[in-house]
């Protein structure tokens, strides 16, 4: 057996190792570092800080009405971007949920980052009719005449 062989046949069987170790369980996670995995590093949330209940978002409605209606719940930390960026997964579930985990903070920095990304992401739902459950959700205020309730 030559050399080049004897190193090919060692490259294999590290190949074949860290496959097992992977089936077993083993050392599955030796390359992940915690801050890699952070959207926001160096985040400290201030003691007193009440995150709010969210409707949850899943991808198929308006990425814009998420958006306004995250940034209304969260006014009182509209100055703090890692906190806005980092919060922001509260008010998603499901497919959009997998779309926040796989965002990378090599790209997002700040709030603004995240919200360009969000709506690029799910811009085809930005100019959808209104379906059937947004139309129940609908009511006339008590403010409004009808022709504006009915445009």
């Amino acid at each position: 057996m030559g050399q080049n062989e004897n190193t090919l046949a060692k490259q294999k069987l590290d190949v074949l190792g860290e496959r097992l170790r992977a089936i077993e369980g083993t050392d599955v996670y030796r390359n992940i570092d915690a801050t890699q995995l952070c959207l926001v590093p160096g985040l400290i949330i201030p003691a007193k800080v009440k995150v709010p209940e969210f409707d949850k978002y899943d991808g198929s409605t308006c990425p814009r009405s998420n958006l306004i209606m995250y940034c209304r719940k969260m006014a009182a930390y509209i100055n703090n971007d890692k906190l806005l960026v980092h919060c922001f997964q509260d008010s998603l579930t499901g497919p959009a949920s997998r779309w926040y985990i796989q965002l990378d903070n090599a790209h997002i920095h700040v709030w603004k980052d995240l919200a360009d990304a969000f709506l690029k992401q799910y811009k085809h739902n930005i100019d959808m009719a209104p379906d059937r459950l947004d139309l129940q959700r609908m009511e006339k205020k008590s403010s409004e005449s009808f022709k504006e309730y009915a445009q």
